[in-house]
């Protein structure tokens, strides 16, 4: 007797759908009953012919089939499947004086067989094991879908920090080209900034650099999210436009933070092309900020048309004038 109960069974066929094609009526009815109770979807035919259409018309887990029937028999039926998915899982009902047939389901690659008259506990035994073997490379398939897809994201995430490297790489080149060209008749004494203002600056910075990363990882932006952040830019401009050594720069991010408040919606539908390059501003910006802490304020007048450069890049690409902008950088 069989240790494979129906409840056993039902662990792994529940969720499939099954073809039947039994041309015997009465057979039919009583094992279909059982079907239903194991399969979530059953569709039953009387022939070959019948049992095919079906096939040809929607997908099924497992194709069930009685060897002699009308029109098509089994053979017929399973060859032409074979045709169609070389994978399909076919289980043959077959009687004892139906060996004749043996080799020729074993050349179609069919290793699953019921005998005649059918035993309830056989039975349920070999749909056990056939449909945990389904679930199984389902759950395989899936798996492997999933970490190919993952995969693909690794590589475009991969591809967009290798991006966001040249940038900053190219970046660093122009500030060492450019350091202490900038600040020959500039009165550096009004370039310190009150303590109590920094550390306005890095909480905004802080804040700014979380809806940034907000904005690059979600596929489902809105509006609000955009214009959060374009507030966050104008209070940042905010705090540094009373400084006149600053003038230009401020009025930059703050053009910055009122084109992303007002005209969120072309930013999302330009997100994918101005990511990398708002991750470069914000990254360039820290480090503006680290050099008026640290004092250094030729080094961080160095800085200004770098983020004065890449504004004017975003706004461009959000306004849809990228291509009327001449950049004086080659971010490649």
């Amino acid at each position: 007797m069989s240790t494979i109960t129906t409840d056993m069974a039902l662990a792994f066929t529940k969720d499939l759908k099954i073809l039947y094609a039994e041309d015997d009526l009465e057979l039919q009815k009583q094992t279909r009953e059982l079907f239903e109770v194991l399969f979530s979807s059953v569709t039953v035919a009387s022939d070959g012919a019948e049992a095919l259409a079906y096939y040809e018309k929607e997908a099924f887990d497992m194709v069930i089939s009685d060897i002699k029937m009308p029109v098509m028999d089994g053979i017929e039926l399973s060859t032409r499947i074979r045709e169609k998915n070389p994978y399909q899982c076919i289980i043959i009902i077959s009687a004892y004086n139906d060996t004749e047939y043996l080799m020729k389901f074993i050349n179609l690659n069919i290793r699953q067989f019921l005998q005649k008259p059918i035993n309830i506990d056989n039975m349920i035994e070999t749909l056990y094991f056939t449909a945990k073997n389904i679930v199984n490379e389902k759950m395989i398939d899936e798996y492997r879908e999933s970490l190919e897809h993952s995969n693909k994201e690794l590589t475009t995430k991969n591809e967009e920090l290798m991006s966001l490297v040249r940038i900053l790489d190219a970046k660093l080149l122009q500030i060492a080209k450019n350091e202490n060209t900038q600040t020959d008749d500039i009165d550096l004494s009004k370039a310190d900034i009150q303590e109590e203002q920094l550390s306005e600056l890095k909480e905004l910075e802080i804040d700014i650099s979380g809806a940034a990363v907000l904005v690059g990882l979600s596929k489902n932006l809105n509006l609000s999210n955009i214009q959060v952040l374009g507030k966050l830019f104008s209070s940042y401009a905010d705090i540094i436009e009373s400084y006149e050594i600053y003038n230009k720069l401020s009025v930059s991010i703050k053009e910055l933070g009122e084109t992303l408040t007002s005209d969120a919606q072309n930013f999302i539908n330009r997100v994918d092309d101005i990511t990398i390059l708002l991750e470069s501003f914000i990254y360039v910006l820290r480090m503006w900020r680290t050099k008026v802490v640290e004092k250094e304020f030729s080094k961080a007048i160095d800085l200004h048309s770098s983020m004065i450069n890449d504004i004017t890049t975003i706004i461009s690409i959000i306004d849809g004038t990228e291509d009327d902008i001449q950049t004086d950088m080659e971010f490649f």
